[in-house]
């Protein structure tokens, strides 16, 4: 029962999993770059306009000034200003997946977990098994210990025996020495 319930689970974390509208994520792709090229060309206007105030300082009639603008224009490319940053915080959308990756991808979350219930299933069902076992030695060792019992009581009790042993029951005794084993005989 609680298998069922796992695989329908499953199932139910499969279909939702798989349902994406892949149309909203393009969209949302699209914007952010869209929103990022503005940036990009806000920063790109603002160093054009750095870089003609700079030439203008260049060709002035200052020394000092035109020292100042010379380094900052030759120090320009080296401190991240310029070359191909519009290109750095684009995103592109990601390619969208065959069945089978997407298959793969279910499977590697999904077969760890129910290999895990599954090997606790086993391992409770073979628990069970052992405490039954456990359970029945018990009781045989009980019953086994009582016969005794009412063997040295003086009851009929069988010494040996089994389901399919022959039951061997206390008559008179066949007294002899000190050292010898009573045998009581059968019939």
């Amino acid at each position: 029962m609680k298998l069922k319930i796992f695989a329908l689970m499953g199932a139910a974390l499969m279909l939702v999993g798989c349902a994406g509208t892949s149309v909203e994520y393009y969209e949302a792709v699209k914007h952010a770059n869209e929103q990022r090229a503005r940036v990009e060309l806000a920063k790109a206007q603002a160093e054009a306009e750095r870089m003609k105030s700079l030439q203008a300082f260049a060709y002035s009639e200052d020394e000092t000034a035109r020292t100042a603008a010379v380094m900052a224009l030759s120090f320009a490319g080296m401190n991240g200003g310029g070359g191909d940053r519009a290109a750095d915080g684009m995103v592109s959308p990601e390619e969208p997946l065959d069945r089978g990756e997407v298959a793969l991808r279910w499977a590697s979350i999904l077969v760890p977990s129910l290999t895990s219930v599954y090997a606790i299933n086993q391992n409770a069902s073979v628990q069970k098994r052992q405490i039954s076992a456990n359970r029945d030695i018990s009781i045989n060792t009980n019953e086994t210990m009582l016969g005794f019992g009412r063997l040295t009581a003086g009851q009929e009790a069988p010494i040996v025996g089994g389901q399919d042993d022959v039951l061997l029951f206390p008559r008179e005794p066949i007294v002899g020495d000190q050292d010898d084993v009573l045998l009581f005989p059968t019939n």
